[in-house]
């Protein structure tokens, strides 16, 4: 997770979270695909410090079924040291024998746009503190009131450097810019940071692999001065879909914006740290 961190400490991508519960959902029905997750939440993450908790469990039910899908209930939690239940990350997980043929996103801005120096190299200012794991943006071609265009090109990551989240069935590596991409719309917009808290659905029409050149659109719902919420949609130069996430939320902070400085781990980094690696 070194290339996940703030406040000098690595932090789980919550994209990570929801690969997690993809996988050991696909685990427990083979013959089926992921195609969906809906009300997914980011309760409280997971920070390799001294809070970082000995064991984290996964739940799993299942709440519907047809025959040609199945849609499940899945939890990630631990126990605090007084013995309290503490709820991580929750979703509904939908698995499909045969996922739908990628649509076609109508909304693709390829017009070039004027750029604040922050929209520049949004990965050495700032504005994000991904590493090169999770570096995908190329280039932000617009940026306005309601809208954000982004090309991309899709991270190779070494197998050994993806530890326990493997791109497979989903590649966090990628899906992570689906948040990137609101994070830059916040700092140009109102100047400070952001993170992500919720999503009302995510759809994954292909996975997109390491190497591959592709387009971010950001289409903004609302603005508040503590939150965004907007639709993402990930898609080729022929405006075809791979993901399109619906009514993702971040909360917006003064706060955060010096802490995403600090993206490198703290050089006395918990023994806790070493758990995961990605």
């Amino acid at each position: 997770m070194a290339d996940h961190c703030f406040g000098g400490n690595a932090v789980l991508p919550t994209v990570c979270a929801t690969s997690w519960m993809v996988s050991v959902c696909e685990n427990l029905y083979p013959g089926y695909r992921f195609f969906a997750y809906d009300n997914y939440k980011l309760f409280k993450g997971l920070v390799f410090d001294d809070s970082m908790p000995d064991s984290v469990a996964l739940d799993v039910a299942e709440t519907a079924a047809d025959g040609s899908s199945i849609t499940l209930n899945v939890k990630i939690w631990s126990t605090n040291p007084k013995g309290f239940r503490v709820n991580h990350y929750a979703a509904d997980i939908t698995l499909l024998t045969a996922v739908p043929v990628r649509p076609t996103y109508a909304g693709f801005n390829q017009t070039e746009s004027a750029l604040a120096d922050s929209m520049v190299q949004p990965y050495s200012n700032g504005t994000l503190f991904h590493g090169a794991s999770f570096q995908n943006i190329q280039r932000v071609i617009n940026v306005g009131d309601t809208k954000l265009t982004m090309a991309c090109v899709a991270p190779t990551v070494n197998i050994d450097a993806q530890g326990q989240f493997v791109a497979r069935s989903t590649n966090p590596y990628v899906d992570d810019v689906l948040y990137q991409a609101m994070l830059v719309w916040v700092r140009n917009s109102v100047g400070k940071g952001s993170l992500p808290t919720s999503a009302a659905r995510c759809e994954q029409y292909e996975v997109i692999p390491g190497g591959t050149a592709y387009f971010v659109s950001l289409d903004v719902i609302s603005s508040q001065p503590s939150k965004l919420v907007a639709d993402i949609t990930l898609h080729d130069e022929d405006g075809r879909v791979y993901t399109k996430m619906l009514k993702a939320e971040v909360t917006i902070s003064d706060a955060l914006g010096a802490l995403f400085l600090e993206n490198t781990p703290a050089a006395k980094a918990s023994s806790k740290n070493s758990k995961v690696k990605a």
